[in-house]
């Protein structure tokens, strides 16, 4: 900022750094509006790394210090045909301009030393109240960039803040114009709104802008339970056990979709209690097609759908069955998996609470246990490998490989020791 004004440019920080900044948290990042067109900002930057991010919308980046900070030059944006970018900009000379194409009023202070805080559109006063307010016309900013509907239940979510009304009433009647957006950035907002504080109580009060989204949830909130266990719609269930699980990501859409197949599963005889066989086989299947609709990396899908469809393990769970889900997944999963089925265990009938919360502690418990012994629980802590059954006699191939998982599970069972001699004395007898 120094460099600019010494240069005789403008510079404010604006948007998210300053919101945060005035709320006592450390930015992710800083932004500034300047009054320079981009070449100009290179210029002045011309001993510094930059980057050309975003020119033909007046944004340059420079690297200061290991940190990134996007300059972008005052502006006015024109007509949003995509309903996400303008399809042209029009640089100005008025830092007000440049605010008045924002999002919400939090979001529309800027701030630089000596100037004080510029603050057009009240929203010091909105973030003190904690409510979040379009710029201007609420219809017309969803129009411009309709991923601006879900920032909306994500700032809701992460700074707890209510909606005014007819911003509200505008993202509602905008939801529809997410079906456009790049299932990339959908994702990437869900994912946030889910991992702030107050994530459940945003998505109980805006369902229906979820549910435009990923309409395979809609049936849980008409979908109650009618058993032993819970008395509450599976939307409404849905919703605790997210609050209950921490801000994993992973962990919350785990908690999200765990029992997103239970209305297709539905059984509820005239008399008793309603059944739900198959559903969680039934909700892994969903939540795989939920994720990979949203352009999830393989390896987050497989390990979202891996806690659905273990979290209706029994517990408490015998020492096998752990050795074999930690040598499968690993002691990260494990606990999460842990962390899943105590939330779940959260929702259910309380008179039967702790005698199942006591089981899964005693099966945590076992498994730190498992962990701190460093038991065989792979192959490559097997204390033979193929080689050494290669000496045996053994040859390459299927056979081989079918005889060490045979020998790690009966290590994982306790019917063997883990040990080379007594090990090899089993392979032996197996090949003879």
């Amino acid at each position: 900022m120094a460099k600019l004004n010494d240069a005789g440019y403008e510079a404010w920080c604006v948007g998210g750094c300053v919101r945060d900044s005035l709320l006592g948290r450390i930015p992710e990042d800083w932004d500034l509006a300047v009054s320079s067109l981009p070449p100009e900002t290179k210029q002045v930057f011309s001993d510094y790394p930059t980057f050309d991010v975003g020119m033909r919308h007046g944004t340059i980046s420079v690297l200061s210090e290991g940190h990134t900070v996007e300059l972008t030059t005052f502006r006015m944006d024109g007509v949003y045909s995509d309903a996400r970018h303008p399809d042209s900009v029009q640089f100005s000379n008025s830092l007000e301009e440049d605010l008045s194409r924002r999002d919400f009023t939090v979001n529309a202070m800027a701030y630089r030393q000596n100037s004080g805080l510029r603050d057009p559109f009240d929203g010091l006063r909105d973030l003190e109240t904690g409510l979040l307010r379009c710029v201007g016309i609420p219809a017309k900013r969803f129009s411009e960039d309709a991923l601006r509907v879900l920032r909306c239940l994500r700032f809701s979510s992460t700074l707890g803040f209510a909606i005014e009304p007819e911003t509200l009433q505008a993202a509602m009647d905008a939801r529809g114009l997410l079906e456009d957006v790049s299932r990339d950035r959908v994702r990437d907002e869900l994912q946030k709104l889910l991992c702030g504080t107050d994530a459940a109580e945003t998505l109980r009060r805006n369902s229906e802008i979820l549910f435009s989204l990923l309409p395979e949830l809609a049936p849980l909130a008409s979908c109650n339970y009618e058993t032993l266990y819970h008395r509450c719609s599976v939307w409404e269930h849905s919703l605790q056990v997210l609050s209950a699980v921490s801000p994993n990501p992973l962990l919350r859409w785990s908690a999200l979709l765990h029992d997103c197949g239970k209305p297709a599963c539905k059984r509820a005889p005239e008399k008793g209690t309603a059944h739900f066989h198959g559903d969680a086989s039934e909700s892994e299947q969903l939540a795989g097609m939920i994720l990979k609709r949203l352009r999830f990396p393989n390896r987050d899908l497989d390990r979202v759908c891996s806690l659905i469809r273990y979290h209706v393990e029994t517990l408490p769970l015998p020492e096998k069955r752990l050795k074999k889900l930690l040598g499968e997944f690993g002691g990260d999963w494990v606990f999460e998996l842990f962390s899943l089925m105590r939330a779940n265990l959260a929702g259910q009938d309380p008179n039967r609470l702790e005698e199942h919360l006591t089981a899964l502690r005693d099966s945590q418990e076992l498994a730190e246990t498992i962990l701190s012994r460093q038991d065989c629980l792979t192959l490559r802590d097997l204390a033979v490998n193929g080689k050494d059954l290669l000496s045996l006699g053994y040859h390459p191939g299927p056979a081989l490989g079918k005889e060490l998982s045979f020998l790690l599970e009966k290590v994982l069972s306790g019917t063997l020791e883990n040990d080379r001699d007594i090990l090899l004395q089993e392979a032996e007898k197996t090949r003879s």
